[in-house]
């Protein structure tokens, strides 16, 4: 192994990760009501049989209610945040809609009491895609009165919205059938990973990961965009990497590193798909989909930091450029100052493995200019100047200072820190450059010679 393997492999040492929680379902709350046709006379009567269609257009979500025989409907357990767009459709009726809805705006009792009137009409009923044109085209659901003779013009868009009807409803149905197995199989993923946490056995806590881990791709074979789902199985893959990491530590187990490694990259792509999923699902709903104020998004930006990092710590086989891209992606994002401070040391690491070693060494002075005693960006500035130093022929300098922190890493780190035992080596290797140097400029005068 040449000097400059040895400077930058990492330390194969025990990495303790803080237990990531799946976050806990949303609060949910109760929407119903009664359905009325108005009648010619201005009276209204009560509706059985209406479909009231709601889709959460911020996510890509979708509930059914249907009115009983006396007009009444209620569905439970509707995501309290969200924007919302009600269709709502019924025998002998024209159908109608409201956009823009936010659940959490609205009191629960008004929620509970969401009464509809509805026009005659002719029964038809509207998918999304037609409400967004009707929007756009900032018009209403035109009036067909039950009993007006329809025109050759108006047969024919019947017949096209009949036909797209039955292709709605067979989507519909799929979608229902789609919707009403995923809850239970992440569920399903959720508590298998809870019993895994709980758990102390290495070999028993990777098998219910295993268990979570087939939950979810159940899910995402029904339904590939769930970034819900997706998030959840990333944070899994973390949680299994390292603990089949650190088995694999203390048996020398080297399989079994590559493993863990495997998960951590695995992870990276996961969370990547996650974020690429959810900004797909919201450009797709447009304006309404939009929560100002609010960064969504923050939760899935700070599980994929995670992912890069533990990536980086463990030299798993990455996209570099892709890691500092998304961890500079995070910690313009983050509110939490001290969070943000953390996570520039892997940033630091992402630019030098992406070969951008000035600029890592850029970003460690930076952060240890605010904390002198961060150990993470000491190694990595330690090792940064000394991967220069072996394409360099008189920076002299660069080898002392290299060698004097990462000898104040080793100093400062308790044993068993990650990444000591490379320190440690890479002093000894730098003590051999120095030694080197200092006979040769003995025996040989003029400046400092450097091996390529």
């Amino acid at each position: 192994m040449n000097r400059l393997q040895k400077l930058t492999r990492f330390v194969a040492a025990t990495i303790f990760i803080a237990a990531l929680a799946i976050a806990a379902a949303a609060q949910t709350a109760t929407v119903g009501g009664k359905v009325f046709l108005k009648q010619p006379d201005g009276t209204k009567t009560l509706l059985p049989g209406a479909v009231i269609k709601i889709y959460r257009v911020d996510i890509k979500q979708e509930f059914t209610a249907k009115s009983d025989k006396n007009g009444h409907y209620i569905y439970a357990g509707l995501p309290y945040v969200g924007v919302y767009t009600i269709v709502i459709s019924a025998p002998g009726a024209r159908p109608q809609y409201f956009s823009k809805i936010k659940a959490s705006a609205l009191p629960p009792e008004m929620l509970a009491s969401y009464d509809i009137t509805m026009e005659p009409g002719d029964g038809s009923t509207l998918t999304l895609d037609q409400v967004k044109s009707l929007e756009a085209a900032g018009g209403s659901v035109p009036a067909t009165p039950a009993n007006a003779p329809p025109s050759a013009e108006a047969k024919k868009k019947s017949d096209e919205l009949a036909a797209e009807r039955a292709k709605i409803e067979n989507e519909n149905k799929r979608a229902g059938e789609i919707n009403a197995k995923l809850p239970e199989i992440m569920k399903a993923g959720n508590e298998a990973f809870a019993a895994a946490e709980k758990l102390t056995d290495p070999a028993a806590k990777i098998a219910k990961y295993d268990e979570a881990l087939a939950r979810y791709d159940e899910g995402l074979a029904l339904d590939a965009k769930q970034p819900n789902i997706l998030r959840n199985k990333t944070i899994v893959l973390l949680q299994r990497g390292r603990d089949k990491y650190n088995v694999a530590l203390k048996t020398k187990d080297q399989a079994g590193k590559e493993a863990g490694r495997a998960d951590f990259k695995a992870a990276t792509e996961t969370a990547e798909q996650s974020i690429r999923v959810s900004r797909e699902i919201k450009s797709s709903a447009g304006a309404a989909g939009a929560m100002p104020g609010q960064n969504e998004e923050l939760p899935m930006l700070s599980t994929r930091f995670d992912a890069y990092r533990l990536a980086l710590q463990t030299s798993a086989q990455i996209d570099n450029d892709a890691a500092a891209k998304a961890i500079e992606e995070y910690i313009n994002v983050e509110t939490d100052q001290a969070k943000k401070d953390k996570a520039q040391s892997s940033l630091g690491d992402a630019l030098f493995y992406a070969g951008r070693v000035d600029d890592s060494i850029a970003k460690f002075r930076e952060v240890l200019a605010k904390n002198p005693n961060n150990l993470e960006a000491m190694f990595g500035l330690g090792i940064a100047l000394a991967a220069k130093v072996m394409d360099a022929t008189k920076d002299a300098p660069l080898v002392v200072e290299a060698h004097d922190l990462l000898q104040q890493f080793v100093a400062k780190a308790p044993d068993g820190y990650p990444r000591k035992q490379d320190a440690i080596d890479s002093v000894k290797t730098l003590e051999d450059i120095l030694s080197t140097s200092k006979a040769d400029k003995s025996n040989k005068g003029g400046n400092v010679r450097r091996k390529p």
